[in-house]
């Protein structure tokens, strides 16, 4: 990997080096790195931004009353010599900032005076993103962000390397990944030579999709796009199979059919005409009024641009390393998901998208918390029914229906009466009485709710670690009771079912997540020291043991 700046370990700080357990020295032959030596200039302006944005937004209306050109001039020699400690802070912050990739996992030093040391091993990294804000774009560099399992913000930035170096770190930290989940029976040769050869294996079958019937289009317009054209526009997201791609036509249209989004607008619009027409009818029109409201526009102008560029671009593929996807207008970014760590997926119709049948699809996943709309939950942003059959056969386990793609599609168009399955009996909750229902299928729950927008949850029940029943004083009266399941990252809460359906419903789940996770990972469990060791005292009481409620 050729990545600028390498740093002798000699000259990387003293100290505990990547660990493979606490306490542990990473090895001296694991080089650390530093980042592009420009990073500073694509970090630093942050603090610019944030200095001038706490200066205008307090003192706006005298700034504007009380200009001059003097003054002007003082204001512009404040700004640079911001920018000027803003980039040194930033430079000094680089410097001391380096990363390593071994075996083991994915390590980084930060801090001048405060030393942090943030570690990623390779048996928790859950997907490697790579993000081009625009600024670092234009300087052809990106930030890769390994996400871990675990809680929310549990991930890992590298930023910024070159975008051809981006691509090439992120094929390595998921080739030492793959290798952390070496399935049984295949050795450790034959996994890290697989790793080894994974980017060659990707090239290869880059040139087998551009060489063959695989073709894409670019903007809805239906023509091939020549390779290095396609290359370009899709940051080099052309191998494996395609699984779907959004025209440009189509997310527009789908924005225009969207409800949500235009009573959005149409009232940010109203509430920003209403604050201009009363500022004039009390103070008179004013410069200073129209500045003042400025940040209030550039938020709606924000949330416009942002949904657009949700979509804008986004093609998804079918790899050898899981899904990846690539989505984004000024800022781009390319995302992997693998189908075993998916939890959760939430099928999401509006109402003016039934007659072109577009559906969007987010899922939840064990260690990224990412609930931004351009963020790598939403795996199908506005897709054909083909798209949405694709991507979920990709990721989605069997539901256990002699037509899975046919029973989502009843439960997205059908009504909720004629959906078999449970339902509120209380007329106190007359709007979820006619909109929701919950389904057990073989291989997992579905709860359908919504009026407008029609919603699907599909939770596996192979994923499921949780059920709760909970009941309230109104509850108890009425005889229904609330169940929440949860799952890692997101829980599902069903509410008002009748008290029979919850204690069925509730016994049903709780055996799947005492029973179903385990046995089946069972193989993927890591095993104690003791009890691989042939030597020790007394190994064969620690094997796993199987309770008779278990069985």
């Amino acid at each position: 990997m050729n990545t600028p700046d390498a740093v002798n370990p000699s000259e990387a700080e003293n100290g505990p080096e990547a660990p493979n357990a606490p306490g542990a020295e990473r090895a001296p032959e694991t080089p650390r790195r530093r980042t592009h030596p420009i990073t500073p200039l694509v970090t630093g302006w942050k603090i610019v931004v944030a200095i001038v944005a706490v200066v205008s937004a307090q003192n706006i209306a005298r700034l504007v009353n009380d200009f001059s050109v003097s003054k002007a001039l003082i204001g512009a020699g404040v700004i640079l010599a911001a920018v000027v400690i803003a980039i040194v802070l930033s430079a000094i912050s680089w410097w001391f900032m380096t990363y390593a990739v071994d075996e083991e996992g994915v390590s980084l030093h930060t801090g001048v005076i405060s030393k942090s040391r943030e570690y990623a091993p390779r048996a928790r990294i859950e997907s490697v993103s790579v993000e081009r804000p625009l600024l670092a774009r234009l300087l052809g560099l990106a930030k890769v962000r390994v996400e871990i399992a675990g809680g929310g913000e549990s991930y890992l930035d590298i930023e910024y390397v070159k975008s051809a170096d981006a691509e090439q770190l992120r094929q390595r930290i998921l080739g030492v990944a793959a290798r952390a989940r070496t399935p049984e029976g295949e050795s450790p040769d034959q996994s890290e030579g697989a790793a080894a050869d994974a980017p060659q294996a990707d090239r290869d079958a880059a040139h087998r999709t551009e060489g063959t019937h695989e073709t894409s289009t670019v903007d809805g317009t239906g023509e091939d796009a020549p390779g290095a054209l396609q290359k370009l526009l899709y940051d080099g997201v052309t191998d494996g199979d395609m699984i779907a791609t959004i025209p440009t036509g189509r997310l527009v249209r789908s924005l225009v059919r969207d409800l949500g989004f235009l009573v959005g607008i149409v009232m940010s619009i109203l509430g920003l005409g209403v604050a201009i027409g009363l500022g004039i009818w009390t103070d008179g029109f004013s410069f200073a009024m129209i500045i003042a409201l400025a940040p209030a526009a550039f938020t709606v102008l924000k949330y416009v641009f942002g949904k657009i560029e949700s979509g804008w671009g986004f093609v998804s593929r079918d790899t050898d390393r899981g899904l990846r996807m690539r989505r984004g207008l000024a800022n781009t970014r390319t995302d992997n998901i693998a189908s075993g760590r998916v939890q959760r997926f939430s099928v999401r119709r509006p109402l003016l998208w039934r007659t072109p049948d577009w559906t969007a699809v987010t899922v939840t996943v064990a260690g990224i918390d990412d609930d931004d709309e351009n963020g790598a939950q939403s795996v199908l942003p506005v897709g054909t029914r083909e798209e949405l059959g694709a991507t979920l056969g990709h990721l989605a386990a069997p539901l256990g229906t002699d037509d899975d793609l046919a029973a989502l599609e009843h439960l997205l168009t059908a009504k909720a009466r004629e959906i078999h399955g449970i339902r509120t009996p209380a007329r106190l909750f007359w709007i979820s009485r006619r909109t929701d229902v919950t389904v057990l299928l073989p291989g997992a729950l579905i709860h359908r709710s919504g009026i407008l927008t029609r919603t699907v949850e599909i939770v596996p029940r192979e994923r499921i670690q949780q059920t709760t029943l909970s009941e309230g004083p109104l509850s108890r009266r009425l005889g229904v009771l609330d169940l929440a399941v949860h799952v890692a990252g997101e829980d599902l809460h069903i509410s008002a079912i009748p008290l029979q359906d919850a204690l069925a419903l509730h016994g049903t789940l709780a055996r799947d997540a005492r029973t179903l996770r385990r046995y089946r990972d069972r193989e993927q469990w890591p095993q104690p020291i003791l009890g691989r060791s042939s030597t020790a005292p007394h190994a064969s009481q620690t094997a796993p043991h199987t309770s008779q409620e278990d069985r």
